[in-house]
């Protein structure tokens, strides 16, 4: 018994300790991902850096759905994360916080993996698309994206 307890801590010990990052990119694209790039008639409302942030997150395996809209000060991402991919939530989401920070420098950058944020960012993407939103509506509509993601549950 005590040599069966000693070989499944050995085994557990070595499984957890790998000098690997929480996310490694991919050589390839991730074909299962949910992306839709957005593309405004209005220059005012341009979505060019939420797509530009898209397409660099989507190169990574483990996120399964990725949703961005951009203001001209502001950039808020929601990304999903494949299940098995849970336990490291926290390490993913500063791993690629820090990344989107890079990336963007000039823009505040907010990423979170809150499901409701990814649906209201949805939601926002959607009325962009159709053109149905201004720039002070759509600016409106980020803060408040944002406001909420701050907010704890």
């Amino acid at each position: 018994m005590k040599r069966w307890l000693l070989l499944i801590g050995l085994l557990c010990t070595l499984c957890s300790c790998g000098n690997e990052s929480a996310l490694e990119p991919s050589k390839n694209k991730n074909e299962a991902l949910d992306l839709t790039h957005i593309s405004t008639k209005d220059q005012n409302t341009s979505q060019q850096q939420a797509n530009q942030a898209k397409a660099a997150l989507s190169n990574y395996k483990e996120i399964t759905a990725i949703k961005a809209v951009n203001t001209s000060k502001q950039l808020i991402i929601a990304v999903q994360v494949e299940q098995n991919q849970r336990l490291k939530l926290a390490k993913i989401r500063k791993q690629l916080s820090k990344e989107m920070k890079e990336m963007f420098p000039d823009l505040k950058v907010e990423l979170t993996t809150d499901k409701k944020i990814a649906i209201e960012l949805e939601k926002l993407e959607e009325k962009l698309k159709s053109g149905s939103m201004s720039k002070k509506s759509m600016e409106k509509r980020v803060k408040k994206i944002v406001d909420l993601s701050k907010e704890q549950t």
